[in-house]
């Protein structure tokens, strides 16, 4: 079988930061996609095309244990550590690749990448719990379990191990979530942070969304080190904080599920406010200078609110309001500035698999 699969980025809206604490957060699919696309070929020759991050095609093969034999090193070796990550996943889960079977992988990420600059940034869309969704979903499909990976609840809890294993053992999960089920989701982490879920939500039709690119790319993982050691001398600050978010975050859930889009840009305001206020406490930097300065000329447009999204510091941030041509007069002031707006619409299809049968030369 030759298969192909691909997965959407995602935007967290709201609850980000307290999603670790076991809030909800509201996040959505956007239409820019990772693709894994698995050729068969003959022989035991395996090798991966990956043309964002390697500059050549990288042989391996299969083992017998059906873990990876990489033929790379250094700094190609490094840029391998998901696809190595997911392969020792699925070899633990029983669907590894038969040993002495070849095939070509390739893998694109390059709808998550500034275009227009030279040095090519990367947007903050999640592309990697993109490409682990896209890329463990391929082998599941070619182990014959194709449609088992149309089970949400049964590979979300497994896909988010695989990407919190690449990702040091940090993440809410929620980009995973995301690129998996597709649409806008309501995703929070009970019983302690073990058991992740996640719900659909309705967007209201009065309620407008624009994005906004910072400029720059910004680290989650450099921002969330930061604040672990800010709370370890704070903690009751910490607290009270992240209740506050909670909060907030559980009331934007309410407010989406009852159609009320008033009630949700009232909560976004709100969650705004109060994020940025950790980032001043704590250090993080999550209002950069350059979400300061769009927020301020988003503030000049009565009815309009800005946030940064997700860890912020930098990639995209959302622009809400109810009166589309205060929205659409704001993102020209900003055009103006600036600050570009990023093309994305919300994705509903999350996962897809597409399967083709090999023709024989």
């Amino acid at each position: 079988m030759n298969i192909a699969a691909s997965a959407p980025g995602k935007l967290v809206l709201l609850g980000e930061y307290a999603v670790l604490e076991g809030a909800p957060a509201v996040a959505m699919a956007v239409d820019r996609r990772a693709v894994a696309k698995l050729t068969a070929q003959p022989g035991p020759r395996c090798e991966v095309f990956a043309p964002d991050v390697l500059k050549a095609r990288t042989p391996f093969s299969i083992g017998s244990n059906g873990l990876p034999d990489w033929q790379a090193a250094g700094a190609d070796a490094a840029r391998l550590s998901l696809v190595d990550e997911v392969l020792r996943g699925l070899a633990d889960e029983g669907l590894a690749p038969a040993a002495g079977s070849g095939f070509h992988l390739a893998l694109d990420t390059s709808a998550f990448f500034d275009t227009q600059n030279a040095e090519r940034p990367k947007l903050g869309l999640g592309s990697s719990a993109a490409l682990t969704v896209a890329l463990a979903m391929a082998f599941v499909a070619r182990a014959g379990q194709a449609d088992d990976a149309a089970s949400h609840a049964s590979w979300l809890p497994r896909l988010l191990a695989l990407h919190r294993k690449f990702q040091g053992g940090q993440g809410s999960g929620v980009d995973v979530a995301t690129s998996l089920i597709g649409g806008v989701i309501a995703y929070q982490l009970n019983d302690g942070g073990t058991t992740p879920s996640a719900r659909p939500l309705t967007w209201p039709a009065g309620l407008h969304q624009r994005f906004i690119w910072s400029g720059r790319s910004a680290s989650t993982p450099k921002f969330l080190s930061i604040l672990r050691a800010w709370r370890l001398d704070h903690e009751a600050e910490y607290r009270t904080r992240m209740d506050a978010l909670s909060s907030i975050a559980s009331a934007a859930v309410e407010a989406l599920a009852a159609a009320d889009a008033a009630g949700f840009l009232s909560c976004a305001s709100s969650y705004a406010n109060d994020l940025r206020a950790l980032g001043l406490a704590s250090g993080v930097s999550i209002y950069s200078e350059e979400h300061v300065a769009i927020a301020a000329i988003a503030a000049s447009h009565e009815g309009v609110v800005y946030k940064p999204c997700g860890a912020g510091g930098g990639d995209v941030g959302v622009l809400f309001a109810t009166d589309p041509e205060r929205l659409t007069a704001a993102v020209a002031q900003l055009a103006a500035a600036g600050f570009a707006s990023v093309p994305l619409a919300v994705d509903v299809t999350g996962l897809r698999i597409a399967i083709t049968e090999s023709v024989e030369a």
